[in-house]
């Protein structure tokens, strides 16, 4: 088994490919924390660059992570050179695949070391150097291959389709036989008989269109999927179902409709599940790693820090969404124009969205034998009569 032999297993591709893409396209930036709580984006700074526009004169932001990320769920690790200027902020980032990468550990120091074959030279960063992901581990240092953790699994599946490849090309399987009244010893005349019928199924020259002629007491016996068949479809079924729950993916997600998913009931419940069961850990590794990596001391300390953003990936459906957000604003937490910001929208003119709103109705819990008001109708000019707690009436308009 081999990571290359590994892609070419459909299901393993598809759970690859989905994992490594909704990480990397989802928002990724730096902010900055502020004095009175909060943050806000800290587009200035060198590192935001690289995380929005450009991580290296090759890669896209999009390109490096997905890059790191691919090689990280299937070998187990991968690791990304930072090149910094002189202020010790980083210009760029290079990710490299991690077949081209062996890991080195001082047996005095217990430091990690990178040996990288990069364009044909050997060269040599220490752990400070890299941005360094990995996968589960027993030791913490070097990631293991889901390849090697699921050796049996990923390899029954890639047994499976070989055999089904030989077996189908060979012409192994019988769709049906012939009976005909030719004598058993006139091999020749069922031959042509057999010819025949093959050429009238695929097709001639002269166009067979499917059809088969047969002679006078010819017929022809169809036969149904065969015991080897059946289990093979079984076979192929439980492995990709074990290959998907490897990697923590619904079957739907990587195009296989067939059968229903317990999972929530709609495709914005299968994102959600998927985002917070295993984008998320992948994205909080990437983050805590940047962070210590690319920021100088006096930033942390500053408050700088980079976050990915699922509020898309985590937001639900359309009504979900629009109930949510409005309950933030009829509480406070949101302003309209913080919302409309969301969704890249301008503010409202005038200001008047950046003010906050909060239902008049609430009351602290220590105010309410203060402010208990009970309201009544007058019956004779229909004002609104405010009782006090100490028997007296206002009118409230």
């Amino acid at each position: 088994m081999s990571a290359r032999t590994a892609m070419g297993i459909s299901t393993f591709f598809g759970c690859v490919r989905l994992i490594s893409n909704l990480t990397a396209s989802t928002p990724y930036a730096v902010y900055k924390e502020l004095e009175g709580g909060g943050s806000k984006r800290a587009k200035t700074h060198p590192l935001d660059y690289l995380l929005t526009v450009r991580s290296n004169d090759q890669m896209a932001p999009i390109i490096a992570m997905r890059t790191m990320v691919l090689n990280c769920i299937v070998h187990g690790f991968s690791i990304a050179r930072i090149d910094k200027n002189g202020r010790n902020q980083p210009v760029s980032y290079f990710p490299y695949p991690s077949q081209n990468v062996g890991i080195l550990e001082d047996p005095k120091s217990g430091r990690v070391f990178f040996q990288v074959v990069d364009n044909g030279d050997l060269k040599y960063f220490a752990e400070d150097e890299v941005i360094y992901l990995k996968d589960l581990s027993f030791n913490g240092i070097k990631g293991g291959s889901v390849i090697k953790w699921q050796d049996a699994t990923v390899k029954l599946d890639l047994l499976t389709g070989s055999f089904v490849q030989r077996y189908y090309e060979k012409g192994t399987f019988i769709g049906g036989f012939l009976e005909t009244p030719i004598p058993a010893n006139d091999a020749e005349s069922a031959k042509i008989t057999k010819e025949r019928v093959v050429e009238s199924l695929e097709g001639s020259k002269n166009g067979g269109f499917g059809f088969a002629v047969l002679g006078p007491g010819i017929k022809w016996h169809p036969v149904s999927r065969t015991p080897v068949e059946s289990e093979l479809i079984k076979i192929f079924d439980k492995s990709d179902r074990d290959i998907a729950k490897v990697f923590g993916v619904p079957l739907s997600l990587i195009g296989d409709t067939e059968k229903t998913t317990s999972w929530g009931t709609g495709v914005e419940q299968m994102f959600i599940g998927l985002t917070r069961s295993v984008i998320i850990p992948i994205a909080t590794q990437i983050e805590q790693e940047i962070n210590y990596k690319c920021f100088r001391r006096d930033e942390l300390q500053a408050g700088f820090y980079t976050k990915f953003n699922f509020r898309a990936l985590l937001r639900g459906d359309s009504k979900a969404y629009g109930e949510f957000v409005a309950r933030m604003i009829q509480i406070g937490v949101y302003s309209p124009d913080e919302v409309r910001a969301l969704d890249e929208m301008s503010p409202i003119p005038g200001g008047w969205g950046a003010k906050h709103y909060m239902q008049g109705a609430m009351v602290p819990m220590d105010k309410l034998g203060e402010f208990h008001i009970n309201k009544k109708p007058d019956n004779d000019t229909g004002e609104t009569i405010s009782a006090s707690d100490d028997g007296g009436s206002s009118s409230d308009h």
